[in-house]
């Protein structure tokens, strides 16, 4: 077995365990839901809960690579990809910021 499938049976593990479901919606409005880890509070803010997250992904998640400004629900709070950092073991750290809230 290799580093990187290591790597990802690890992921894989930790996303089943602590994961969430969220709403990935691309800029041609196709949406898919996809699992991932939130991390918030990840920028120095003045005010909490602030408008940056992190969301960890498996980049196999997702049909065709995220893109900036695509957007991410999470409960009732939508977010704006604005950074990509992919890890070279299969999964990525996006970098979001708060949009708004969402009525159902």
């Amino acid at each position: 077995m290799t580093f990187s499938e290591l790597v990802g049976g690890m992921d894989d593990a930790l996303l089943r365990a602590l994961g969430t479901d969220v709403t990935y919606t691309t800029r041609l409005g196709v949406s898919s839901t996809i699992r991932g880890i939130l991390e918030t509070g990840v920028e120095a803010e003045e005010k909490a809960p602030g408008v940056y997250a992190a969301l960890f992904v498996r980049s196999a998640s997702f049909t065709s690579p995220p893109q900036r400004g695509e957007e991410i629900a999470i409960g009732a709070s939508l977010y704006k990809i604005v950074d990509i950092h992919a890890d070279g073991e299969g999964a990525s750290r996006l970098l979001l910021r708060f949009d708004r809230e969402v009525i159902s």
